[in-house]
């Protein structure tokens, strides 16, 4: 048992997790009893947000705590609209700082911020560069996307010490529908991904607790992202259950703006909802057996007395469109919650519990990726007025010395594939997107949850417009893209 004050801390990452499937979030028939669990016996944040809803710019916020403006990882790692493509080592590094106060920091999965494993060639590297142990982690080093993870090395490794196979029968709608693609992993869930994730997370618990150290362990999923190939075992009980439409799925909002086109499905005037929630039973089924996953994990912290010594934070990168807003899939290139809005839940052990945060507890406050760092860094023992962040830290929050707090929250977004510059700002019930190429959007989340209605160009919303627009506008440093926006927003102010 760890005596010593500092807190073991394990973090929890899901990529692209849309809220309907979290159960703890709301009527969804998703299941995922081991993150309620989390829910259940820590605080859920029913507003928490992305910084990006693009994997490595998002991943980049976590671990250098800075906007993606600033930490300059501004799209997916090889693509040519980041601006950095290989996070660099740097002392104020989210796994430097805490080795620093006595922390061994240990990584697991994902981690797509470097390129692939071929680019080594161009870099003139003999081995992998840019990777979670060049940065201070201990464990798994894992360059680029990994397209679930199936192709590394190690996982195919760990497959044939132990006599199993992989083997991805893809579902025929799948094919008919391009996109996205779903099917069945034949065999037991031992030979799944999310399994050899778990043993890698457990064998660094074992491993940091012989040492009587504190440990940072960031417990990284491929899933649910596409594919979507979930074991029978976990796909059964979805197999004839009947998923009602998105409140927006004929919503022609997805349509206002160029930039939604992007990521609109091929077929889109074709696309009917049975055959696109085939495709959400996979994404379900996916999701539950991560969590069944992340069960192995707390029944190891438990079985071994780590539990009680030990915060445990789970979020996600981002959302999932899949197939809101009239057919829009996949992430980026929109405003939207599905993509904006994470799933957020920090669970204390009693002993490390804020006196004010009974378990259960569920808070409204704007929460954001950016707040992760502080969080982090608060936790294992800096002081507040130490930790150079430009998020908060939750703890702060939670433990009741927090005597303001934000009353907005920003995601930023410059393109994929395709160059496309776009800022959100919610504050309040309201949620402003500026579209420097397109029409600009506004959406009250009160009286419009799915964002169907855009209110932008309502003359009486002309000011909350300009409210908006200087808050995005105050976010960003000096550029040439924030000078566009001000050239907006004095376009705006002349209206009048």
């Amino acid at each position: 048992m760890n005596d010593k004050k500092q807190p073991n801390i394990l973090l929890i990452l899901t990529d692209q997790h849309r809220l309907s499937a979290l159960g703890c979030y709301g009527n969804t028939p998703c299941k995922t009893p081991n993150i309620d669990r989390l829910a259940k016996e820590g605080v859920r944040f029913e507003n928490a947000y992305t910084t990006c809803p693009v994997c490595t710019p998002a991943r980049a916020t976590i671990i250098s705590g800075q906007y993606p403006h600033q930490h300059g990882m501004t799209s997916n790692c090889g693509y040519h609209t980041a601006a950095v493509w290989n996070i660099p080592d740097h002392p104020r590094m989210l796994p430097r700082r805490l080795i620093q106060q006595g922390y061994r920091c240990g990584y697991t999965g994902k981690w797509h911020m470097c390129p692939e494993e071929n680019n080594r060639e161009s870099f003139n590297l003999k081995v992998p560069h840019h990777v979670p142990s060049t940065l201070g982690f201990e464990g798994q080093d894992f360059m680029g996307h990994g397209g679930g993870g199936y192709r590394y090395r190690e996982y195919q490794d760990y497959l044939e010490r132990n006599k199993l196979e992989l083997k991805l029968e893809r579902n025929v709608n799948s094919a008919k529908n391009i996109w996205p693609n779903f099917g069945i992993q034949k065999g037991g869930k031992e030979a799944t991904v999310d399994h050899f994730l778990a043993n890698n997370t457990m064998a660094l618990i074992d491993k940091f607790r012989a040492a009587e150290q504190p440990f940072f362990i960031w417990h990284n999923h491929w899933g649910p992202h596409e594919p979507y190939y979930p074991v029978e075992e976990f796909f059964a009980p979805y197999r004839n259950v009947s998923i009602p439409p998105w409140p927006n799925f004929e919503s022609t909002a997805g349509f206002v703006n160029n930039q939604h086109q992007i990521k609109t499905h091929p077929d889109t005037r074709n696309l009917n909802w049975d055959l696109l929630q085939e495709a959400i039973r996979h994404y379900y089924a996916f999701t539950t057996q991560i969590d069944d996953q992340i069960g192995r994990i707390l029944s190891h912290l438990e079985q071994t007395g780590a539990l009680d010594d030990t915060i445990i934070v789970f979020t996600s990168d981002h959302g999932e469109t899949l197939g809101s807003h009239g057919g829009m899939m996949d992430k980026g290139f929109s405003h939207f919650e599905e993509i904006q809005r994470v799933g957020m839940i920090v669970r204390y052990p009693e002993k490390y519990r804020p006196k004010d945060c009974a378990p259960g507890s569920v808070r409204s406050e704007l929460a954001s990726l950016i707040d992760m760092y502080p969080t982090f860094l608060e936790l294992s023992g800096i002081p507040p007025d130490q930790l150079d962040a430009q998020g908060l830290s939750l703890h702060g929050l939670l433990d009741g010395r927090a005597s303001s707090w934000r009353e907005e929250v920003f995601v930023e977004f410059y393109g994929l594939y395709t160059g496309t510059t776009m800022f959100s700002c919610r504050s309040g019930d309201w949620k402003y997107g500026w579209n420097p190429n397109s029409v600009d959007e506004l959406y009250n989340l009160a009286d419009d949850p799915y964002e169907t209605i855009n209110l932008a160009t309502d003359p009486t919303k002309r000011q909350i417009c300009r409210n908006m627009l200087e808050k995005i506008s105050n976010h960003l440093p000096e550029s040439g893209i924030r000078q566009v926006l001000l050239d907006s927003l004095a376009k705006l102010n002349r209206v009048d």
